[in-house]
């Protein structure tokens, strides 16, 4: 019988809370196990961890930190960090005896380059557009067309999870060769948060039957377009004032946000009103008692917590980021609004309002467009093929002196660099020395005499 097929996943985060944690996790409750065997890298050992294994994934943890690089000194240790990093992933590529490597991330090029100098196959997977204000991305700014080069030389094949993604990558690399693979759920969750009377998070917020909850749910961050939520709501709330609720469930990873947020609700005199939950485990049940969903995303690539939203029947409104298009028939199975339009999107939030007969067609049709393209399924189904074409590939030459001497240099760097600062920490506590500053008064009053 024919071994399984390894593959070595390199995910951006340790930790829940994301739309590439959700993949992972949904992919590999539909992958056939039988064929392929998966293991994740983590970049640092959080909360991802006890579920992956509760699926029979094995997890492995190297760690990284590519959250804050703004100071000096974390930027200097990241670089100085990359090679041997790079060489962790080498070493575990071949006493593994991996496969295939599938970098599930924007952020992360360590796994990209490790299969450059082994000679695995890789697998380059976007999951959202190119964003230069990525932390690592301030630091090395690239203009798009440079970014989508990179992916595309340390990539045997790349995908995309939306056609919205692949397209601003695609004329940028070779033969404009990018496959989308849309992310797909697995509906038993959400029917069975439907299937629970009553809704349990309704009765935690204390709603009748005759209020209307508004939702929208998401990392606590910029991109996410939450203050959009805000705006509209307020205007919403001028419209109705009784019986709206409005609600977002999501972990403040912004906390300078998550203020700001805060103090826009206060001062739209939106607090007995506006319910921020912080992360939750209960999603399904959270989507299940709501109404209305609202998208405000700026950026996204394949929004799952939409997806969600839609699987759960809820009437959803959604900015035209990244992905919108392609999943919602707007009118049919939702509202697309301009991005950023907080007057149109509290229209339409409004409209829903007012007929209930309006919502339940949108969230039926939602649900409907769910099922019909959008499950977990297709998309494991879709992405084995993939897999099966990369390792049936005729084996690439491993090496790289252009990536060796790269990591080299950025050791260096990093070194340097660490130096620079504790020189310069150096410096600044001889300069508060009370004898050094006498020493310098004495030369000052006494000058340079000769003996």
């Amino acid at each position: 019988m024919k071994e399984s097929v390894k593959v070595l996943y390199v995910s951006s985060r340790g930790d829940i809370g994301g739309g590439g944690e959700n993949y992972l996790l949904t992919l590999f409750n539909n992958i056939d196990k039988n064929r392929f065997k998966p293991i994740v890298v983590l970049p640092n050992d959080g909360s991802l961890r006890q579920p992956l294994e509760a699926l029979g994934v094995e997890v492995l943890v190297i760690e990284a930190n590519y959250g804050w690089l703004q100071p000096d000194a974390a930027w200097y240790k990241t670089i100085e960090g990359a090679q041997s990093r790079v060489n962790e992933y080498i070493s575990l590529i071949q006493n593994h005896k991996i496969d295939l490597i599938h970098t599930n991330s924007n952020l992360r090029f360590e796994g990209a380059m490790a299969a450059q100098i082994t000679g695995t196959p890789h697998l380059y997977l976007a999951h959202i557009e190119y964003q230069p204000e990525m932390p690592i991305f301030q630091r090395v700014p690239l203009h798009l067309p440079s970014f989508a080069q990179l992916m595309d030389m340390l990539s045997d094949h790349t995908a995309a999870v939306s056609w919205s993604v692949a397209n601003t990558l695609a004329s940028h690399i070779s033969n404009g060769a990018i496959e989308v693979i849309h992310n797909g759920l697995e509906l038993r969750q959400f029917d069975d948060a439907l299937a629970v009377e009553p809704n349990a998070f309704r009765t935690e917020l204390g709603l009748t039957a005759d209020d209307i909850l508004i939702t929208a749910a998401g990392r606590i961050s910029p991109d996410k377009g939450f203050d959009y939520f805000v705006e509209a709501a307020k205007r919403v709330s001028e419209l109705k004032p009784d019986h709206i609720h409005f609600a977002i469930a999501g972990d403040p990873e912004n906390t300078v946000h998550a203020t700001l947020l805060n103090e826009l609700v206060q001062k739209h005199d939106l607090s007995d009103r506006f319910h921020f939950l912080g992360f939750r485990k209960d999603i399904g049940s959270i989507l299940a008692g709501s109404d209305i969903f609202v998208l405000s995303s700026r950026k996204e690539g394949h929004p799952y917590i939409m997806l969600e939203a839609m699987a759960s029947k809820c009437a959803v409104v959604a900015c035209n980021c990244a992905g919108v298009e392609e999943t919602i028939e707007d009118g049919v199975s939702g509202f697309i609004v301009p991005l950023g339009d907080t007057d149109l999107l509290a229209e339409r939030i409004d409209g829903l309002i007012d007929s209930r007969e309006l919502r339940d067609r949108m969230a039926d049709a939602a649900r409907t467009r769910i099922e019909s393209s959008f499950t977990a399924d297709r998309t494991a189904n879709k992405l084995m093929e993939c897999y099966d074409r990369l390792v049936s590939l005729t084996a690439k030459p491993p090496g790289s002196i252009g990536i060796e001497l790269f990591l080299q240099n950025c050791a260096e760097l990093g070194r340097l660099g660490n130096r620079s600062i504790e020189l310069e920490h150096r410096l600044s506590q001889l300069e508060r020395n009370p004898f050094s500053r006498l020493c310098q008064f004495a030369k000052q009053l006494f000058g340079n005499k000769p003996s």
